[in-house]
């Protein structure tokens, strides 16, 4: 059955008011019904910044794939738009996978791979081209598909070609591109066009190191504040699991060669996936997926018909000693109110709190509600972040040393904690009302806790 836009936005309008609140974020975005996973075409185009994003508004499960689509002017309050891309064509019939977006003179290109189920059950993808004037509607090129298998290079898995993320240098287009070799080891693809129509092959981008992971999904070429750097979500690493990581180095454009110097974790919670980055006005900013490692189908085994949410909004930077410093993007509008305490104090369902100066070793800071809390305990040179009666069950470390102020982002079922040395720990969990208070333990801790102000 092929599934078209019509029917999704219908489906949307005639159901979206039955999803229930309990669990779902009030600080985050989140589509209006059903399943959402990774951020896609990221982009500031009419006045707007624009978030696609892989979408199965029939269920909240994956299944699929569409894109959804919203729009906002400040990065924090979103505004629902139709659905910009169905699995409506025979290139793309078994889902419109993930992708990205770029201006080209008044017109908005996203660039998506297409996901084919062959009848003897194999996948083959493609990379696709649709348009917009206006930002909303956008129609496919009908030469489609403009990447197939037989663009690959020697060695190439068929099966494994995805992602495709937009960016252009000294006036031509590229795009980088997940893969794996038939070996099933990961490895990044590039490619280039003057028209974003018409592909050529350039290079194995990178390839050979174990960060890659069987396949390095999402992958992300970018400067930050002059720097080359590459981010990508790579699967089937040594130890299990998936790790996004940020790779700080030397882009040869000559040679198509990205030669890493510095790899990183980019957030060091397991809830944290498939970021995208983009650039406006010289600042970098990125948007992950927010998803549950070990609880992927909490809220549909609980009746939920919704799944999924984006990660805040965060600048990239470097410091001053080229370590990346990630920084959230909070509401204009809002103030601080710094009180020192070692009682509980009352918070809003989702707020920022700042410890000012850190904690000293063996102070805690408690979030707590009627049926769970979070606990954040200083040691000697840890930072520990436990879930308490919560699903699912989390004990975080970061590498902090005492009086290291920190910024907790807490939202009615996720917690994004940001160091001032530049480390961040993203983690989902479910509790069936929402934690509303702060506890510290013995001796002051000053706290500055975001409100709306009278005016905004």
């Amino acid at each position: 059955m092929t599934l078209t836009l019509a029917q999704a936005d219908a489906y949307i309008r005639d159901h979206a008011a039955t999803v229930a609140p309990q669990f779902r974020p009030q600080a985050h975005f989140a589509a209006p019904i059903g399943w959402l996973n990774d951020p896609n075409g990221l982009v500031y185009f009419a006045g707007r910044f624009h978030l696609f994003y892989q979408y199965n508004p029939y269920s909240a499960v994956w299944d699929t794939m569409h894109w959804g689509h919203a729009t906002s002017r400040n990065l924090i309050d979103w505004h629902d738009e139709p659905v910009a891309l169905a699995p409506d064509q025979d290139y793309d019939r078994n889902g419109v996978f993930s992708g990205s977006a770029i201006v080209a003179g008044n017109t908005l290109v996203l660039m998506y791979t297409g996901n084919v189920q062959q009848a003897d059950g194999t996948v083959r993808q493609n990379q696709n081209i649709a348009t917009s004037t206006d930002g909303i509607h956008f129609t496919k090129y009908a030469s489609n598909p403009v990447l197939t298998e037989a663009d690959l290079p020697a060695g190439a898995s068929v099966q494994n070609f995805r992602d495709p993320k937009l960016t252009m240098h000294d006036g031509h287009y590229y795009v980088v591109l997940a893969s794996s070799d038939r070996a099933e080891a990961g490895q990044i693809l590039l490619y280039t066009s003057d028209d974003l129509l018409h592909w050529r092959f350039v290079s194995i981008l990178l390839r050979g190191i174990p960060e890659l992971g069987t396949i390095a999904e999402c992958p992300d070429l970018l400067t930050i504040d002059g720097q080359d750097a590459l981010v990508f979500s790579a699967i089937g690493v040594v130890g299990g699991g998936a790790n996004v990581n940020l790779a700080l180095g030397q882009m040869d454009w000559q040679t198509g060669q990205f030669s890493p110097r510095t790899i990183h974790p980019l957030d060091h919670g397991r809830d944290f996936y498939a970021p995208q980055s983009f650039e406006h006005l010289g600042t970098r900013y990125l948007i992950s997926w927010l998803h549950s490692a070990d609880a992927t189908d909490y809220l549909p085994s609980h009746d939920q018909q919704w799944n999924g949410q984006m990660g805040s909004p965060r600048v990239l930077h470097l410091g001053k000693n080229g370590t990346l410093r990630q920084t959230p993007v909070l509401p204009a509008g809002y103030e601080t109110d710094v009180v020192a305490t070692d009682k509980s104090m009352p918070l809003a369902i989702a707020t920022a709190v700042t410890a000012c100066d850190g904690l000293a070793a063996g102070q805690s800071l408690m979030l707590a509600g009627k049926h769970g809390a979070i606990q954040l305990e200083q040691t000697a040179q840890t930072l520990m972040i436990t879930t308490h009666d919560a699903i699912p069950t989390q004990h975080l470390a970061l590498s902090l040393a005492p009086s290291t102020s920190f910024q907790i982002i807490l939202d009615r079922s996720s917690l994004e904690v940001f160091t001032a040395t530049g480390q961040v720990a993203s983690l989902i969990y479910f509790v069936d009302t929402p934690l509303t208070e702060v506890r510290t333990s013995a001796g002051q801790v000053p706290l500055a806790i975001w409100h709306e102000t009278a005016n905004n």
